[in-house]
């Protein structure tokens, strides 16, 4: 250890140690005045950097209760923190050690959710509130302490609310962080112990769900505003130090009913309602005025995810559920994510999240249908005929189980029809789905290579778990087609599109080899009519390239080769 430092400071004794580095007293030489002397041990320059700028910002302050930063120095690549030194020591000595009086604690409180109010007024958020980081100094002076420092090494486990336990981008500058950290300490104040000590994050959060914090022997006004800083969605905690301080002044927390958030809630249930019923434009109307004109709600953002998950626009749905945990980290869409994962190809995040989802959900059919396609997808057929087969003895009239338990056994087999199934001809004649890829699988001129597994796999038909309950509509061929197709009406099930001269195929397309031999086909169900691309050359509906599988919603041009079809479904039922 060097005599001096900064050539002024001599060492008198340690303070104490954390995960940021140490503390130690020392004495200026020419002053013999006392200081506290913060070493840190990160060597980062950056990090350096962004802590002595918040450290200049905080002393601008000149606040009587906040520590106060005198300055620092870089020493052998470390920087130190010349700071106030506050020798009553740390509201942690406290609290063990000094019976404190309620008078005092309530004081005290108001005194921190004032100076902390003034703070994030300047856009700052501590991030490490905690009985360790609030000092006294000689005349008794409450302050807080390690501004921009507590910012750097992401706070302290126990004092973290949910949402900063994943530490994301969204809540560095988001002032609950502090409410939540402040209403622990606030706990630990009153009843000498901090509920979350030791736990695990599933342990911290399992606390929240049962509102078990060792506060029942409180006064109720003192339960109810602990109860409000603490909670586990930021968006129903205070939403300023102000309101918090105004809280404890009152010993009540006010009962505000928020117009703004209760006509969210409505909106988001009319269109949940909508989503159920296919009517996607008027979902989208209700979900995009919510979002524009009123105040950011977890409801919504689900809403909007669920919307988009259903027509199949993964990126935005994804951005949705991500919007929507940030809100409430514990909201219970593993389900979705799972969906999305399946969607984006990131198959063992999906059977991971799906398996954890109906462990919660053992009775949730569409959640077992996308796991079993996590298996068709990666060609997994055993595991996934096992489970088809269980769903089916639990349920032996569901088609969808039925369809996918059909493809897999052919997949299994190469192309083979075989259906170990007693209930296979109830099941063909019944199911769009199976009638389809028997017929692909049997067909005298085969649309698939008969020699490549992938050809054949490209042909079959998953069945999604929302046609389950099939209906056909009616699909029309406005009179801006091609005069063989002028005006023409389908009400088929599955519509099948492929090149000339293969009969097997509905709508017949000139181009040859540009063309394949099944291109492409339309699943015209009530309400919601599908065009699903068959690994062809190419396929476009309204100027964009099908990918897979994309909704067909009123009026649609589609491109196959040189030709473009218009097409019509029933307007009146989709709106």
């Amino acid at each position: 250890m060097p005599e001096l430092f900064d050539n002024k400071y001599r060492f008198v004794k340690d303070l104490g140690e954390g995960g940021f580095g140490k503390v130690f007293l020392a004495k200026e030489e020419h002053s013999e005045n006392l200081v506290a002397i913060k070493q840190l041990k990160n060597e980062n320059k950056e990090m350096q950097d962004d802590i002595i700028y918040e450290m200049q910002m905080i002393s601008k302050f000149n606040h009587p209760n906040i520590v106060i930063y005198k300055h620092h120095f870089i020493q052998e690549g470390l920087l130190y923190i010349v700071m106030e030194y506050c020798p009553l020591g740390s509201l942690r000595k406290m609290i063990y050690k000094e019976n404190i009086t309620s008078n005092f604690i309530w004081k005290w409180m108001l005194i921190l959710t004032e100076t902390l109010h003034l703070v994030h007024e300047k856009n700052i958020v501590h991030h490490d509130i905690k009985p360790d980081n609030i000092l006294f100094s000689e005349n008794r002076t409450i302050k807080i302490s390690d501004f921009g420092i507590a910012n750097k090494v992401a706070g302290t486990w126990a004092y973290m609310s949910p949402e900063a336990l994943i530490w994301d981008s969204e809540s560095e500058k988001d002032v609950r962080v502090d409410i939540y950290a402040l209403g622990v300490t606030l706990i630990e104040l009153l009843t000498k112990k901090n509920p979350f000590f030791g736990k695990t994050i599933d342990e911290i959060l399992d606390l929240h769900e049962r509102k078990d914090f060792g506060i029942t022997g409180l006064p109720s006004w003192q339960q109810e505003i602990i109860l409000k800083a603490i909670s586990k969605i930021p968006e129903q905690r205070f939403q300023s130090m102000k309101d918090f301080h105004e809280a404890i002044q009152a010993q009540s927390v006010p009962v505000i009913f928020d117009k703004e958030v209760i006509k969210a809630g409505d909106l988001a249930e009319k269109a949940e309602l909508l989503i159920k019923q296919k009517k996607w434009s008027k979902a989208f109307s209700i979900l995009d005025y919510a979002e524009r004109e009123l105040k950011p709600s977890v409801n919504i953002f689900q809403q909007k995810g669920k919307y988009f998950l259903l027509l199949n626009n993964i990126k935005l749905s994804k951005i949705y559920y991500e919007k929507a945990l940030k809100w409430n980290p514990r909201l219970d869409v593993q389900k979705e994510l799972g969906w999305i994962n399946l969607e984006l190809k990131n198959y063992p995040t999906a059977i991971s999240l799906l398996s954890d989802h109906l462990h919660r959900n053992p009775s949730d059919y569409e959640a077992y249908n996308l796991l079993l396609q996590c298996y068709y997808e990666t060609n997994r057929f055993e595991p996934a005929m096992d489970l088809a087969k269980t769903l089916l003895e639990v349920d032996p009239k569901n088609k969808c189980f039925a369809n996918n338990y059909f493809i897999c056994c052919a997949m299994q087999n190469f192309g083979q029809p075989v259906f170990p199934h007693k209930l296979f001809k109830s099941y063909k004649s019944d199911n769009p789905f199976i009638e389809y890829n028997y017929d692909v699988i049997t067909e005298e001129e085969p649309t698939f290579n008969s020699n490549l597994k992938t050809s054949l796999k490209s042909k079959l038909l998953f069945m999604d778990y929302r046609f389950n309950n099939f209906s056909p509509s009616l699909l029309n061929f406005t009179e801006n087609n091609p005069i063989a197709w002028k005006n023409k009406e389908f009400s088929n099930a599955i519509i099948k599109f492929g090149r000339y001269s293969y009969s097997i195929n509905d709508v017949e397309v000139p181009g040859e080899t540009t063309i394949s031999r099944r291109h492409c086909i339309i699943i015209n169900t009530k309400n919601d009519t599908w065009l699903y691309d068959l690994n062809s050359t190419g396929i476009y509906v309204n100027g964009e390239r099908v990918k897979n599988k994309i909704p067909l919603v009123g009026k649609n041009i589609i491109r196959i080769g040189k030709f473009d079809f218009e097409i019509t479904n029933d307007k009146s039922k989709l709106f």
